[in-house]
């Protein structure tokens, strides 16, 4: 069974909407059966869970969580909380993902998408606290960032 997936807009910026919000939650749709489907990592829960709650979050509010749970008020990219009680939670900086992709010439949209992707493989029981493990994360979230991605002017069109 798919765990369900819940979208929710914590940030006052203009971006993303509920329209971009809603587009995620179709593509993540699509996108989970395959995340699933790679060899889980050893600290996995993804497949027991019953929901997964999605926060797009400014900086100021991840970098608030960021400290509060991880010793670190910076802001960052994908928080991931694993509660273990049929509960997944994702917490992802719109804020970080336009930096970054604006420095890199990079798409927004793809950037963000990519975040919650990168949260969805850490409840499959990928880790990145190492260059090697870090790499084996990659390895699942990319193909899938590529192979589900699509901008809502593509998909809506589709």
């Amino acid at each position: 069974m798919m765990p369900e997936i819940e979208i929710y807009l914590n940030t006052d910026t203009p971006w993303p909407t509920e329209r971009t919000a809603d587009h995620y939650r179709q593509l993540l749709e699509k996108a989970l059966p395959a995340i699933m489907a790679a060899p889980p990592g050893p600290e996995h829960i993804l497949s027991h869970l019953q929901l997964i709650e999605i926060s797009i979050v400014d900086d100021d509010a991840i970098a608030r969580i960021h400290g509060e749970y991880l010793n670190d008020p910076t802001a960052t990219d994908v928080i991931t909380f694993p509660h273990g009680d049929g509960l997944g939670e994702i917490i992802v900086s719109a804020d970080t993902a336009a930096a970054y992709a604006s420095k890199h010439g990079l798409e927004t949209s793809r950037e963000l998408f990519r975040y919650i992707v990168h949260g969805l493989v850490h409840l499959h029981g990928y880790l990145d606290s190492t260059p090697q493990l870090r790499a084996e994360l990659f390895a699942v979230q990319e193909p899938i960032v590529e192979t589900f991605y699509q901008d809502e002017t593509t998909s809506s069109s589709r």
